[in-house]
């Protein structure tokens, strides 16, 4: 079963490149164009969640 859950993400233009984070998961990317950074995002979201290295307590406070 696949979920979706909201998690906050900020988008701010630093120079040429537009930066996305999450506070919460402290994760962040960059992409040139805002739908690239969006799109980063996404793709880094899952790879954190995924990851065995990404602690379980951690994992379940970003979620909660």
């Amino acid at each position: 079963m696949c979920e979706k859950i909201p998690l906050p993400i900020l988008i701010a233009k630093e120079g040429k490149w537009f930066v996305a984070s999450c506070p919460i998961l402290d994760i962040a990317t960059q992409g040139k164009t805002e739908k690239e950074a969006k799109e980063n995002m996404t793709e880094l979201i899952n790879e954190y969640l995924n990851d065995p290295d990404t602690s379980l307590k951690r994992r379940k406070r970003a979620l909660t």
